[in-house]
């Protein structure tokens, strides 16, 4: 489970692949969320693999496991895709500390999504750590 990984090892799952609970892939790890107060890893950021082609989504850390080097979800693809999104920004460059920030609202909308409680209440906005990903760039 996610949740039981260190920091180092959160790090090292950018862009790995993701996949749904039938095995359908969904992405790749984009971002791992923390909650700042706790330091815990609260969201995965997704990113379909291809720049500024669809949003990035939010999934909850929860029941997520890795097995060798996939990323399996405990949600149907469909409901992942169409999960709450956030703003990664086009000027974040890979391999700096750079914070993307979630306000209070998406957070609440993608516990709603996913029909789970929140592990902590919060009134402000929650920051998170930008983990280093390597993009597939087309040209």
């Amino acid at each position: 489970m996610l949740d039981t990984l260190s920091y180092e090892q959160l790090r090292e799952l950018g862009g790995h692949e993701v996949v749904g609970e039938e095995g359908e892939k969904v992405g790749y790890v984009d971002l791992v969320f923390r909650d700042d107060e706790t330091g815990s890893p609260e969201w995965i950021g997704i990113w379909d693999g291809l720049p500024d082609s669809k949003p990035h989504v939010l999934v909850p850390v929860r029941d997520v496991k890795v097995e060798a080097d996939v990323v399996r979800l405990p949600w149907p693809a469909d409901l992942v895709r169409s999960a709450p999104s956030y703003d990664a920004g086009h000027d974040l460059v890979i391999g700096h500390e750079n914070v993307v920030h979630v306000d209070s609202e998406t957070e609440r909308k993608a516990y709603e999504h996913y029909g789970i409680e929140p592990g902590t209440e919060r009134a402000d906005e929650v920051e998170v750590v930008r983990f280093t990903v390597w993009r597939i760039q087309s040209f």
